[in-house]
């Protein structure tokens, strides 16, 4: 299989702004809704660009480039494809990589679960929206 490099370049720009977008929004709503309502402020790491630029990183590299690069790799076997296929990959990899990760979490620190699940909504938003994008660019 051949990896196409123009239409995985295509995912990453797509991938890339979208996420950018949704953390802006995303940063917009948490100053609106009191997440960090019950920690402790020596806790709370304060958001500045480069908290910002690393998030960004690492967000791209396992939501946008990892899957971009798989799904080229296996997109002509794959049984579905398509706006549907990505958002199906993606729901699948939020339910069974975060979900767990986030209540095995909440059973060994006390966090609050209101951070807990504004948290996992962002991710599944972020996830399923970057691979339904790839999903659909691989199917045009």
């Amino acid at each position: 299989m051949i990896i196409r490099f123009e239409l995985m370049a295509y995912c990453l720009i797509a991938g890339g702004v979208y996420l950018v977008v949704v953390n802006i929004l995303w940063s917009m709503l948490e100053r609106i809704i009191p997440t960090f309502g019950n920690f402790p402020k020596d806790l709370i790491e304060s958001k500045n660009f480069t908290w910002a630029v690393s998030n960004f990183i690492i967000e791209f590299i396992f939501f946008v480039l990892m899957p971009s690069f798989l799904y080229s790799r296996f997109y002509a076997i794959m049984p579905f494809s398509g706006l549907r296929g990505g958002a199906a990959i993606g729901l699948l990899l939020f339910l069974f990589g975060m979900i767990p990760f986030a209540i095995l979490l909440l059973f060994r620190i006390k966090i609050p679960v209101v951070y807990v699940l504004y948290q996992l909504l962002g991710l599944a938003i972020k996830v399923t929206g970057a691979l339904a994008i790839i999903g659909y660019l691989y199917s045009l």
